[in-house]
């Protein structure tokens, strides 16, 4: 049966009240007064009253108690985060490994852009300034990602991977299209201006009132089915839609369950996801000015994305065996990750 606890309150206090006021009348009539009294009595406004007033004590015992409750709290979230780290710490070391690896690659790759001759670097120079800094935002966000991770918000680190995604597609229509349209790009960011710096692709029609993310996404080598259909389901993820509301990441397919907080279940999807779309943006970063490091280094930053894959898959394998396997040995490609 539902329970309302302040109605439940307000009404035998009330009714206690008014048993008391009619005990202590000396006489029939003086009680029949009472009763007649309380009759009068507008019994919504003073129920509201009442619960006001609950409400007010309630916020002054909570601002006296928060942090005593907050200290508890936290120290759930504490177990969890130790729990989550148990389960995935090789995935994510290989997430962290990858982080790490490609900042160093970055650092050596500007480092040699900056010894470049002005001659060489002028056809260059706004595509390698657009990628430095969309390459530098990408990092960010796959370091949020493994954040998210770590902290067991699987739903949170896929909106994220979403914004990498879009970074790719961005990435690869500027390097595809070249110094005019990353020029735009660059003097777009003092305006309000999201997507009409591609005209200058001369891609568009004129007569194209707007330019959306989509009509981008369109005309760029990345355009492809399978990135399309993870896409849409970031976005659902993202979006207020019944898909994402239902069918979240971290609650493993069950209806019945509604995560609130953390869950350690999830997480291999942005994990490969963001790993795959790192190396994505590293290499169209790597090969504005190609040179030997860097090929060198977008081979092993691809290949790392098998090594994120391999661990995150066998590890959920082995949390989850309740569920569909992930892992098989068809995907193998490189060795021992102990």
């Amino acid at each position: 049966m539902a329970k309302d606890n302040a109605s439940i309150f307000l009404k035998d206090t009330f009714m206690k009240t008014v048993k008391n006021r009619i005990e202590e009348a000396e006489t029939e009539a003086e009680a029949k007064e009472v009763i007649e009294k309380l009759e009068k009595i507008d019994l919504s406004d003073l129920f509201k009253e009442m619960l006001f007033k609950m409400a007010d004590d309630t916020t002054q015992y909570m601002k006296k108690t928060m942090y005593e409750e907050v200290m508890a709290f936290r120290a759930g979230e504490e177990e969890f985060i130790v729990r989550q780290e148990q389960k995935w710490y090789r995935g994510f070391v290989a997430s962290e490994a990858m982080y790490i690896m490609t900042l160093e690659v970055a650092e050596s790759y500007v480092q040699y852009v900056n010894d470049l001759s002005i001659e060489e670097k002028i056809q260059n120079n706004n595509t390698f300034l657009a990628m430095l800094h969309i390459h530098g935002r990408a990092l960010q966000e796959f370091l949020e990602i493994i954040t998210l991770m770590k902290n067991g918000f699987a739903d949170g680190a896929y909106a994220r991977w979403r914004s990498m995604y879009e970074l790719s597609i961005i990435a690869s229509f500027i390097t595809e299209n070249g110094e005019n349209v990353a020029k735009a790009f660059i003097e777009a960011s003092e305006t309000d201006d999201r997507y009409e710096w591609a005209r200058a692709s001369d891609l568009f029609s004129s007569k194209k009132r707007y330019i959306s993310f989509n009509d981008i996404q369109t005309h760029c080598d990345m355009n492809t089915k399978v990135w399309r259909k993870q896409y849409d389901l970031a976005n659902k993820t993202v979006h207020a839609s019944p898909q994402g509301t239902f069918a979240r990441l971290g609650n493993m397919k069950t209806e019945n369950i509604i995560p609130v907080g953390r869950s350690d279940y999830g997480i291999t999807t942005p994990a490969e996801h963001s790993a795959i779309s790192l190396a994505q943006i590293t290499s169209m970063f790597l090969n504005i000015f190609p040179y030997g490091d860097g090929i060198v280094a977008i081979k092993n930053i691809n290949n790392w994305i098998d090594v994120v894959r391999e661990i995150y898959f066998k590890t959920h394998d082995e949390v989850f065996p309740e569920a569909p396997p992930l892992w098989n040995n068809d995907l193998e490609k490189f060795g021992d990750y102990e």
